[in-house]
């Protein structure tokens, strides 16, 4: 069996125990536990910016979206006053041929009745003219 005496090396012992845990926590433990909490507050540190640039992130996202729907917005009203312009110059050149079509085409018929009425005087004089002849062909003496 193991015996314990209590004599001056139990008490230098135990004197060197407690000398070594003041040391060591000293030189050993307390900066370790330091450097662990200041490791854990850089973390948190950290933490806590990414979260706020992530939401800050987020709001720019937001608002640049806000923005691209507005643009898109500005854009498909600014397509469709353009299509209306487009459409109602459309309208109006159209408009404006079939007027110049129709005052063509009036013209062209009167021209034309202009020029049947020519002819037909002309043939008349000379229907008038041909038929004499052939009058005076068939009798065999001048016609007055």
């Amino acid at each position: 069996m193991i015996e314990i005496a209590l004599n001056k090396a139990l008490f230098i012992q135990f004197v060197n125990f407690v000398l070594l845990i003041f040391i060591l926590n000293a030189l050993l433990y307390r900066p370790i536990r330091q450097a662990i909490k200041q490791r854990e507050e850089k973390i948190n540190q950290d933490r806590e910016e990414a979260n706020r640039l992530a939401k800050e992130a987020e709001i720019r996202l937001n608002e640049w979206n806000k923005g691209l729907e507005e643009a898109k917005k500005a854009g498909l009203e600014k397509q469709g006053e353009l299509m209306k312009g487009a459409k109602d110059e459309e309208r109006a050149i159209i408009t404006k041929v079939r007027e110049e079509t129709e005052d063509f085409i009036k013209k062209m018929r009167a021209e034309m009745a202009k020029d049947m009425e020519v002819a037909r005087e002309t043939l008349k004089t000379q229907a008038e003219a041909f038929s004499l002849e052939i009058a005076e062909k068939i009798l065999g003496r001048p016609i007055k």
